[in-house]
């Protein structure tokens, strides 16, 4: 079997990385991890030349094409601009934490390129010592991510319990409340409690009593704030769906559940994975509610109500190819002219015509017009522009047709 040879005495070109993985980390970091890497060249007085330096900043150790230090560093050695044989790092996790460390860095031994440490000393790679030491570093730079998020969800879990804000966006209606301690002679934050914020809180309470009162969902509750002008435009919520996040929210009367998804990144993608509801952290009395716990339950017993009923088994639901819907084949594809989003069918209910037809009138709109954000109210017709489009594609291929003839 072949494989690369290394040796401390040779001269060699290489190339040095650097990583941070949070900018609110120390803003130095990259450039002390630079520096270990070439007091150790000098402490050993190697023969070696660094032609090149790269560097990513902010960027989590699990994502690949996402860093562009570290993408243009894999592009400039596969393609032979630069010109090296050992990639060095501090430590293996400023590299990568990507569940195929240890593929990557085979793949890299193919093309010549060899990693080194300097946590290892520069460690000789290709020795068997070297290799053990490797297969160790590659899954340290997986499961410390483990463990660490591991330790990161357990104090998360912990400050639910204890009524202490876990960290995150902070619901609109509340705000933060600081609690102190004397630590050392040392005034510091110990925790942070979540508190209503006095003017938005009764934007949340005006959302709750349309919703009770009338029966209304977030985007007419939406429209009649922004119609209303009962309170400032800039203390309403953002849109219509953050009105129905609002409504859906526990947190608002008093209760916090954490946990309910978990994220992780596959193939540079960060995906969220549904979490068992006996895994969820759940604090019933977390704060102080902003609306009466009965009317938010009654509130979300009207919303249960008016959702979509579970399939009885009865119907069938055919499958479609991707961006197709079968009854509105262009839903999705027409674009509103005003805002750039995609128009979406929709319906009116039925109604029995004149000679006794039930007919639905279908057309298409703007679906930030639904969320209040765009003022085109226009609708198009749903029957006419498929006819119309259709007639169009028809007449496109009847003349390809005769052409190919």
């Amino acid at each position: 079997m072949l494989r690369p040879t290394f040796s401390l005495t040779n001269e060699y070109r290489v190339v040095i990385y650097a990583r941070m993985s949070d900018e609110m980390q120390n803003p130095r970091s990259p450039d002390q991890q630079i520096e270990e890497v070439n007091r150790l060249i000098k402490k050993l007085n190697l023969p070696w030349k660094v032609v090149a330096t790269y560097r990513d900043d902010g960027i989590s150790g699990r994502y690949k094409r996402k860093r562009p230090g570290y993408q243009r560093m894999i592009r400039d050695l596969k393609s032979g601009r630069v010109q090296a044989e050992l990639i060095l790092v501090d430590t293996f996790e400023r590299l990568t934490r990507a569940e195929d460390a240890d593929e990557f860095r085979r793949k890299l031994e193919k093309n010549g390129i060899l990693v080194l440490t300097v946590d290892s000393g520069f460690a000789d790679p290709t020795s068997r010592s070297g290799r053990a030491l490797s297969k160790i570093e590659s899954i340290r730079a997986t499961e410390e991510g483990w463990a660490k998020a591991h330790n990161v969800v357990r104090g998360k879990k912990d400050s639910v319990r204890l009524g202490h804000w876990p960290g995150g966006p902070v619901p609109f209606g509340y705000k933060l409340e600081s609690v102190m301690v004397l630590r050392k002679g040392v005034e510091e934050i110990d925790h942070r409690l979540l508190v209503p914020n006095s003017e938005p809180a009764q934007v949340v309470r005006r959302i709750f009593d349309l919703a009770k009162k009338r029966g209304w969902a977030g985007v007419r509750i939406f429209k009649e704030l922004k119609k209303s002008k009962e309170f400032p435009a800039e203390q309403l919520p953002s849109s219509a769906d953050a009105v129905t996040y609002i409504l859906k929210n526990e947190i608002y009367k008093g209760e916090y559940v954490w946990g309910r998804n978990c994220t992780g990144v596959i193939d540079d993608v960060r995906l969220r994975q549904e979490v068992p509801e006996e895994d969820w952290e759940r604090n019933a009395a977390f704060c102080e509610p902003i609306v009466d716990p009965a009317d938010w339950d009654f509130v979300a017993s009207q919303r249960a109500k008016r959702g979509r009923p579970k399939d009885d088994g009865k119907s069938t639901n055919l499958p479609s190819a991707a961006g197709i819907t079968l009854k509105y084949p262009l839903s999705g594809l027409v674009i509103c002219q005003h805002c750039g989003r995609s128009m979406n069918a929709s319906s009116c209910r039925p109604y029995i015509t004149k000679a006794g037809e039930e007919r639905r009138y279908t057309s298409y709109v703007c679906t930030g017009y639904l969320s209040g954000v765009c003022e085109n109210s226009y609708r198009v017709p749903e029957e006419q522009l498929r006819k119309i489009v259709f007639d169009i594609l028809l007449s496109q291929l009847f003349i390809c047709r005769d052409q190919a003839a």
